[in-house]
């Protein structure tokens, strides 16, 4: 009895030892993640000891990775036992004086057990003198109580200073002024969950840094008009615009007409209407383009029922100027008629225009829309539907170059 006993407890140990053999799985795979914080302004320095935080994604855009570190004097960091996929993408983030920086996302080469990134940071400026509108959008729509107008603005800032205004009291909160026509209602904006844009006597202000690059920044904002057939309607831009596209639903009734103006054509909207595309060129700071709206203003057969939104206000400056509350939100004005605009035939110049035709411009919207939230500065609808939009724009990036 004593020998089986002994037997058995030795069996015992020896599946005990084995078992874990099988049981384990292989430890997932670990790299280092280093890189060099740059000043990209002629004699900017670095601040010391900049926190940064290293982000990676998967095929989805699912954020996989969020982790913390700092940087030293001369502005290097380093990750230490960061997780190694294959298909996800890095990326590094940091914010300097109130703006937010970030690398190029990067995927990891084959084989690599190391990575290097690099993060440009710049210094700000209250000039807006290399600020250029890369392109303009205008669409025209009905609306219930007049024209609805949306416009889409993508911005370039060809300096080596982010251009940005000023914290506090008595001071610039933005130099990136826009100016709206008179009689504009229900003025709201795309992105003014954290109360980016400010209503003006004259317009409004967008507070947001326009770092420098092509296509860096991007406003839309949406407003309604009386309308009578005859009306006029004025562009007079504060930087210089290197084109303008006026887009008008066919059967709503109304016709431009304009010096310079000519017209492109029709083109699907994807959900059964058609669109009319009119183009302007370049125009400069102080220069304007005065069209002229005939017709009788109707509702088009083909257009969605547009659906009432409820927006936040945004806060104003100056007093009694145009109320916000319920709105006519026509989705087709905004990222609707952005995707529909990047669907149409490109040259390489427009293309250099249109930050969503790079994937990873699109990566670091996401990635910034993820900072918003997590900060709590959105909706958590808002978010969702936003970061899907995204995320349906990346991947088709990627079938799109897949197939070419």
């Amino acid at each position: 009895m004593k020998q089986l006993r002994t037997g058995l407890l030795t069996l015992l140990l020896l599946l005990g030892t084995a078992v874990p053999l099988f049981a384990q799985d292989e430890p997932e795979p670990t790299g280092q993640v280093s890189g060099q914080i740059t000043n990209m302004t002629p004699e900017g320095v670095v601040p010391n000891g900049l926190p940064l935080m290293l982000h990676a994604w998967d095929q989805d855009f699912n954020e996989k990775l969020m982790v913390e570190s700092q940087s030293t004097a001369a502005g290097a960091f380093q990750f230490d036992d960061v997780l190694w996929n294959q298909g996800w993408l890095y990326a590094v983030m940091l914010t300097v004086d109130d703006v937010l920086y970030f690398s190029e996302p990067v995927s990891l080469p084959a084989g690599a057990t190391t990575l290097n990134i690099e993060v440009p940071i710049y210094d700000k400026t209250s000039s807006t003198t290399a600020v250029q509108v890369a392109r303009q959008h205008v669409f025209f729509d009905a609306a219930q109580d007049g024209l609805m107008v949306g416009e889409i603005y993508i911005l370039s800032n060809m300096g080596d200073r982010t251009v940005a205004g000023n914290n506090g009291e008595d001071t610039l909160l933005s130099p990136l002024q826009f100016n709206l026509p008179e009689g504009a209602q229900n003025v709201s904006f795309e992105g003014n969950e954290n109360g980016r844009y400010l209503l003006t006597p004259s317009g409004f202000i967008d507070t947001a840094p326009l770092r420098p690059g092509e296509g860096t920044g991007q406003v839309v904002v949406r407003y309604v008009l009386p309308y009578e057939n005859g009306m006029g309607y004025t562009v007079a831009p504060n930087w210089p615009t290197n084109g303008i596209n006026f887009l008008v639903p066919e059967g709503i009734g109304i016709a431009l007409a304009g010096d310079g103006l000519s017209v492109e054509g029709t083109r699907d909207m994807g959900d059964g209407r058609q669109v009319t595309i009119y183009n302007y060129g370049r125009i400069q700071s102080g220069e304007s383009l005065n069209l002229t709206l005939t017709g009788d203003l109707a509702v088009a057969a083909a257009a969605p029922v547009p659906e009432m939104i409820e927006v936040n206000e945004p806060p104003l400056i100056g007093k009694n100027l145009a109320t916000a509350g319920m709105i006519l939100g026509l989705f087709l004005v905004g990222t609707a008629v952005w995707v529909y605009l990047r669907s149409g035939t490109e040259d390489e110049e427009d293309a250099l225009a249109k930050p969503d035709d790079s994937f990873d411009e699109l990566v670091l919207q996401i990635a910034q829309l993820d900072a918003a939230h997590e900060q709590g500065s959105l909706d958590e609808t808002m978010y969702l539907h936003q970061r899907e939009n995204l995320r349906q724009q990346a991947q088709a990036v990627l079938v799109q170059k897949e197939a070419g």
